[in-house]
């Protein structure tokens, strides 16, 4: 299954997959060479390589509305305590997505979308901590049962397309689908400081969105 948030890339990799394997096939079949087909597989390698990056597979979130989910699939680079702009200090819970990660983020809480903004910035290697504050990102504040928390993706060197889904107003359940980001990056959690939450992921661990538990509010 394929994200709807990489539609446009898809059916591009598909058209021009399959028109180079017909020019392929057929100039093999005209020259009446069967070693004119072996450039089909490298094509075939990299029609796979392009599609894996949208794959979308259905998720689980675990029971229990007060444990947050992961927004991201990943690796868990950093768990502290940091300024938001929205919610002020907060507990900063960040994953870095890779290449070979699932690309689509899900929503961390059940929640009713309160605010979505966009900033400009720049591109730095977003597996830093100075990316979060400097690289171009789109934050969200999601209005839950436990108060408001905000989840913001931010672009990398290489994944430079943040989709967000979702417009205030919008009600999300936990571990459903808002957005992407296009070839990888990061996604962070802020979580206000007075909230009754205790973090249940550290640095290093590795996350699936929709999934893995990083957090648990008191009830």
């Amino acid at each position: 299954m394929f994200t709807r948030y990489g539609a446009r890339e898809v059916k591009f990799v598909v058209i021009i997959s399959c028109s180079s394997l017909s020019a392929i096939v057929f100039s093999a079949l005209y020259q009446k060479c069967f070693y004119g087909l072996l450039p089909a597989g490298l094509v075939l390698l990299l029609a796979y390589v392009g599609l894996r990056f949208f794959r979308d597979p259905e998720r689980i979130p675990p029971e229990g509305e007060e444990k947050m989910v992961s927004p991201a699939d990943g690796k868990v680079v950093e768990v502290c305590e940091s300024e938001n702009r929205f919610i002020g200090k907060g507990t900063k819970i960040a994953v870095f997505m890779s290449l070979f990660n699932v690309h689509v983020n899900r929503s961390p809480m059940n929640g009713e979308v309160v605010k979505v903004e966009h900033k400009e910035g720049e591109f730095l290697n977003a597996g830093s901590a100075d990316s979060s504050q400097r690289n171009e990102s789109s934050e969200m504040v999601l209005k839950t049962d436990f108060g408001e928390i905000v989840v913001k993706q931010v672009a990398g060197v290489v994944a430079r397309k943040i989709v967000c889904g979702v417009q205030p107003g919008k009600k999300l359940q936990r571990g459903e689908r808002f957005g992407m980001i296009k070839y990888g990056s990061r996604l962070e959690v802020y979580v206000p400081i007075g909230a009754k939450f205790k973090t249940k992921v550290k640095v290093g661990e590795r996350v699936r969105a929709g999934e893995s538990i990083i957090g648990e509010f008191a009830k």
